[in-house]
């Protein structure tokens, strides 16, 4: 009878062990059919979705950002080739009382939490640059958490992270080319480590480093290509520093790309994107009319008044041949 039941298990144990290896088949080719998407999925074809939560009170503005698209800032070429960051992030909407609370500077209308997929607007603060909207705050904040999320949550120095977010939000404008030559001007000799600080400093300085960040990762692309910062996020993410991973993407230290923006932006190089400008062109235009308008009147007044001085002079010597 033992001998049976033994027989009969030493029987069951083959097809148990054929039903385990079909299992752990089936489940390697899920993993790899959902690798293969994954990898072969274009970035654009990626969605993300924003999750809002929000008072009663801001339900009206809730509604527009549950609405709203990101998927344009998944689109640009600095994030190209980056994928799995696509997860859902919780935009918060919280109001001046609970803002002031928690000790936020007045001039700030956002921040993100990259490691928490996490965005928090102030929709009743008034944005400073280089926001100039709650739309464009929440496009800078997105950029925030898709950037970190690239960079596997590593860190990255300030005015990377920052001037690569104002680079994905939106194209350079004449505002930021502005900024840019004044800060130059007044922060002429400012280093990566010092503008790092700048971001802490208050509103007047962190425009600033605001603006030079911005300048200073568009001037990256443009000399090592739209793929560079990519490439120098996905080597972070690979446990690697960042003066590494700009060495791989550019073959340069990050004391050297340092020096070479901070020399080479000369007087004339600084002057010449904002003379050279459409909006300073008709602005002059509209200048040199203004002060031809001015010249105009003032001859038009002198013109008049010596018209009355003679019509006074003549009314005067009429007066004085009736009373003779």
């Amino acid at each position: 009878m033992q001998s049976r039941v033994c027989s009969n298990t030493d029987r069951r144990r083959p097809n148990d062990k054929v039903a385990i290896m079909s299992f752990w088949q089936g489940a390697t080719f899920v993993l790899w059919w959902v690798t293969v998407v994954l990898l072969t999925t274009p970035v654009s074809a990626q969605t993300l979705r924003l999750d809002v939560r929000a008072p009663v009170e801001f339900s009206r503005i809730a509604g527009q950002i549950q609405d709203y698209s990101p998927a344009p800032l998944l689109e640009t070429p600095w994030l190209s080739g980056v994928r799995g960051i696509t997860a859902p992030i919780v935009v918060e909407l919280v109001s001046e009382s609970e803002a002031r609370r928690n000790g936020i500077p007045d001039w700030v209308a956002g921040y993100a939490v990259a490691e928490h997929g996490l965005i928090v607007l102030f929709p009743t603060r008034t944005p400073s640059y280089p926001n100039d909207s709650l739309e464009s705050v929440l496009r800078h904040e997105i950029a925030h958490v898709l950037i970190g999320r690239a960079a596997r949550g590593r860190p990255l120095p300030r005015w990377f992270d920052e001037g690569l977010a104002i680079t994905v939000e939106r194209p350079w404008s004449l505002t930021d080319r502005t900024r840019f030559t004044w800060t130059r001007i007044v922060d002429h000799q400012m280093s990566l480590e010092t503008l790092d600080r700048r971001f802490g400093q208050g509103r007047v300085a962190a425009e600033r480093a605001y603006a030079i960040s911005g300048a200073l990762v568009r001037r990256l692309i443009h000399e090592y290509g739209v793929t560079a910062p990519a490439k120098i996020l996905s080597t972070v993410a690979l446990g690697h520093s960042f003066d590494a991973a700009l060495r791989v993407a550019t073959g340069r230290s990050l004391k050297s790309l340092e020096l070479e923006f901070m020399v080479s932006q000369s007087v004339v190089e600084r002057w010449l994107p904002f003379l050279t400008s459409g909006y300073t062109l008709w602005s002059a235009v509209t200048l040199l009319a203004l002060l031809a308008f001015g010249v105009h009147r003032r001859k038009r007044k002198a013109l008049r008044r010596r018209w009355e001085e003679d019509e006074a002079a003549l009314w005067g010597e009429d007066q004085d041949q009736r009373v003779r």
